[in-house]
């Protein structure tokens, strides 16, 4: 059915605009509707060095002292979101730090961004804690204890690949040694579950390399690994004149990319690892509830928000997609002058529930029970994605098969509005032509 696979991941939906919609102070001002579930997601730019691959909004700062002046920004953004009647009627299901690399902060930088969430928000007394980190520092012992008792259940970091050749193309800082350590400190501090983010589609990668990479990572026996499809688009225009030279491998072919795909869901499956969702492979059996709400609620739902704080980060809130401000200086400004953080925003989506049946792809299934959802699918593709082995229907829902799991991008893409399809096309435009451009994930 496809003859071409789409080459970008989209994250959150409905996809950002140029500005903010006049409608989103409203909904802020507006308690939030019984029964939906609330994920806090905090965002640290900052990274000890730049992965060249990296889309992010990230900044390397030698001089740290900056890091107090965020800290103190993101501790009274975290006080004004939840002071908010947004806020106030939130009950937090999940906490996520992401970033750039939220464990380069201090100990006591970290522990005073806890105190202001707990001092500031209700949480579910189960509500899961997630912090992402880089190796080199994710593994100090001071850090981790204070996520211990703070109660974080999950940490994750970028190993992205084994090879020492591909590791060094990516500028990638952490050493194999800083990984192994992350690993048995996490262990030692007896963490429910460590993940690790992963890559294919290397320059130059083989079925033979992408082996190697599975082997070590599956003796290395994460809990969870998000694997990845490397887009291109973030490269900055000398490592892409050293791949067209021949000094750095090329980007491999669409067919030899599929088939990596192939194999490391193969491998992973051998290993025990369950595809639980799009990129997602865990032995947990389950998403985790960051993803599960950041996408909505899952098989369909769309209702989950996300309230978002600091430089880029992202939300979600009844109907419209935000991003607080990129650029770290705008955003302190702003937050230390109690002036609007927001930079900008989606606009509403003409049916919400198509948030729900857009994101469906990612949770591999679409449940019937969610009717309006389904009701904004054209019934012709669903047909199609049937007669073409993409999608299995049962009594109760539709399924993505594993033909259809190399396809997730298109279908994705395929259940937009046909607004957010307008939008989406000029964002490829943007980013093929625009090399090495920083933009944050979609």
């Amino acid at each position: 059915m496809y003859e071409a696979y789409y080459p970008l991941t989209y994250y959150f939906y409905p996809l950002l605009g140029d500005a903010v919609h006049q409608r989103l102070p409203q909904v802020f001002e507006s308690p939030v509707a019984a029964g939906v579930e609330t994920l806090l997601y905090v965002h640290i730019p900052y990274c000890q060095d730049m992965c060249r691959f990296c889309p992010f909004h990230v900044r390397v700062d030698k001089d740290t002292t900056v890091y107090e002046r965020y800290t103190n920004a993101l501790c009274q953004d975290i006080r004004a979101e939840a002071a908010s009647a947004r806020g106030r009627s939130s009950k937090l299901r999940a906490v996520y730090f992401g970033g750039g690399s939220p464990s380069v902060l201090s100990p006591e930088q970290l522990q005073r961004i806890f105190n202001a969430i707990r001092e500031s928000f209700s949480l579910d007394a189960d509500a899961e804690i997630s912090f992402e980190g880089e190796p080199k520092t994710l593994g100090d012992p001071y850090r981790l204890e204070i996520l211990k008792n703070e109660g974080v259940q999950r940490i994750s970091f970028g190993l992205q690949t084994y090879d020492p050749e591909l590791r060094k193309h990516f500028n990638i800082a952490a050493t194999l040694d800083d990984v192994a350590n992350v690993r048995e400190q996490g262990r030692r501090f007896g963490f429910d579950e460590i993940n690790v983010d992963m890559m294919y589609n290397l320059p130059g990668q083989t079925l033979a390399s992408l082996d190697r990479d599975l082997t070590r990572l599956i003796d290395d026996g994460f809990d969870s690994v998000d694997y990845y499809n490397l887009h291109y688009f973030a490269f900055p225009p000398k490592f892409k004149r050293q791949m067209e030279e021949g000094s750095i491998p090329a980007k491999p072919s669409e067919k030899i990319m599929l088939a990596l795909f192939e194999q490391l869901r193969h491998r992973l499956a051998e290993a025990g690892y369950a595809n639980v969702a799009d990129q997602i492979y865990t032995r947990k059996a389950k998403v985790c509830e960051y993803f599960r709400l950041l996408w909505g609620g899952g098989n369909g739902e769309h209702r989950a928000e996300t309230l978002a704080v600091g430089s880029s980060a992202r939300g979600y809130v009844d109907g419209f997609s935000y991003m607080k401000h990129s650029n770290v200086n705008k955003y302190m400004d702003a937050i230390e002058q109690g002036l609007p953080s927001i930079e900008k925003s989606s606009v509403a989506l003409d049916r919400p529930e198509n948030r729900g049946a857009v994101m469906f792809p990612k949770f591999l299934r679409l449940d019937k029970a969610n009717e309006r959802a389904l009701a904004t699918v054209n019934p012709e593709l669903i047909a199609n994605w049937i007669e073409h082995g993409l999608l299995s229907e049962t009594a109760d829902a539709f399924e993505v098969s594993q033909r259809g799991r190399l396809w997730t991008n298109n279908m994705t893409t395929d259940l937009f509005e046909a607004t957010q399809r307008q939008v989406g096309g000029q964002v490829l435009t943007v980013l093929e032509h625009k090399p090495g451009a920083r933009t944050g994930s979609f």
